[in-house]
């Protein structure tokens, strides 16, 4: 059973470890989809960066998405000339316009200010877009909810049409459109609707598109009803004559992570019995940015014994949660955090000093692979 080497091997602990034969899986029915929809399909590195991860991930799609500079650069890195780079932020800075048009296939402009910036490089021949807010929310949180109120992320229909009143835009210029309103979905309808939306919108415009990218948000695991998106993506380019991207991060990535940690220490308190780990939630940020608790490999609902799990940081809410378990856990004990592979390693930090989590790949036979190890002098060239 693959899930016992996170105990029994002598890995550095703590640490990130991806296995090869989940992102595989993932990346399959991308591929089923691309041969049923002749969609190209994009892996949004945002998600998971490491090298030896995405070198995994590139024969499987047609490129990458980037989110900043430095991502294109790594994105140009890895790639094989025939396969593009696109990118798409509200962070885009005037000193690295230039780097980015070098670098992109795809620029999806964020704002009316970008456009203007974009409109006046001649002879580039980065293909422009526009990322447009349906304003239509499906995330109940809005933490996570790229159409909530007042949003950055993108132009909504009604701003368009207010840029071409005033004659502010040269539509000929625009390619492509960028749309991506939701996140961790199962539900293709509701890309359905936020395209149709989007296209029918657009009409008054005529504009000549050449793609459009539906973005991230919308997972594939388990037996997900795929013909919405199926039907989607055939309508825009039997309707439109668009190339048609997707590009899923956390889709790819986040059921393939694990976090491997070690008890440290067994603290009994007035309540309960606390064990703290050889790592810290500034390992799993988004443990703390959106506090919820992690799942754990052998915690049990209706185990015997209860533990707090805490990580050993000086920060007092360094708190995985309580968790119970059928046996007892000892000092020396693993503990396995899952389904963390996805805006996890990208996000961590050394806060108090604590060394960052060493990084393996879990193969196909089952060995573990050191990809990444980090050392003080990783901690004392970020400071």
């Amino acid at each position: 059973m693959k899930n016992s080497i996170f105990y029994t091997s002598d890995l550095l602990t703590p640490a990130y470890i991806y296995d090869h034969v989940s992102i595989i899986s993932a990346l399959d029915k991308l591929v089923d989809l691309k041969e049923k929809t002749d969609c190209l399909p994009l892996y949004s590195i945002k998600s998971a960066n490491m090298v030896g991860l995405l070198e995994i991930i590139k024969p499987y799609v047609s490129g990458f998405s980037c989110s900043s500079l430095f991502e294109a650069r790594l994105a140009a890195e890895v790639l094989e000339q025939s396969q593009t780079i696109h990118i798409t932020t509200p962070g885009y800075r005037h000193d690295e316009w230039d780097n980015i048009i070098e670098l992109c296939d795809f620029v999806t402009l964020n704002s009316i200010n970008h456009w203007d910036t974009i409109a006046n490089k001649k002879d580039v021949s980065t293909s422009p877009g526009i990322r447009l807010n349906p304003e239509l929310s499906f995330v109940n949180d809005e933490r996570y909810d790229p159409c909530r109120p007042d949003s950055k992320l993108g132009i909504t229909l009604e701003q368009l049409a207010m840029a071409n009143l005033k004659q502010e835009w040269d539509w000929e210029c625009i390619e492509g459109v960028h749309l991506h309103n939701n996140c961790k979905s199962t539900h293709y309808e509701e890309l359905k609707h936020s395209v149709e939306k989007v296209m029918t919108g657009l009409l008054e415009f005529n504009l000549k598109l050449k793609w459009i990218n539906l973005g991230g948000g919308y997972l594939l695991n388990g037996e997900m009803n795929l013909t919405p998106l199926e039907t989607t993506i055939k309508w825009l380019q039997d309707k439109f004559n668009v190339d048609v991207y997707l590009e899923p991060g956390r889709a790819i990535t986040d059921e393939a992570g694990y976090l491997v940690s070690t008890v440290i220490d067994l603290i009994k308190s007035k309540n309960k019995m606390i064990a703290v780990l050889d790592t810290t939630i500034n390992h799993l940020p988004e443990v703390f940015e959106y506090q919820y608790q992690p799942k754990v490999m052998t915690a049990s609902v209706h185990g015997k014994y209860e533990y707090c799990l805490v990580g050993c940081s000086c920060l007092s809410g360094d708190l995985f949660g309580d968790y119970y378990f059928d046996k007892k856990i000892e000092i020396g004990s693993r503990v396995v955090f899952e389904n963390i592979g996805a805006y996890m390693q990208v996000k961590a930090n050394m806060f108090n000093g604590i060394n960052l989590p060493a990084t393996y790949l879990l193969c196909r036979d089952k060995k573990l692979k050191l990809i990444k190890k980090n050392d003080y002098e990783t901690f004392r060239d970020l400071v």
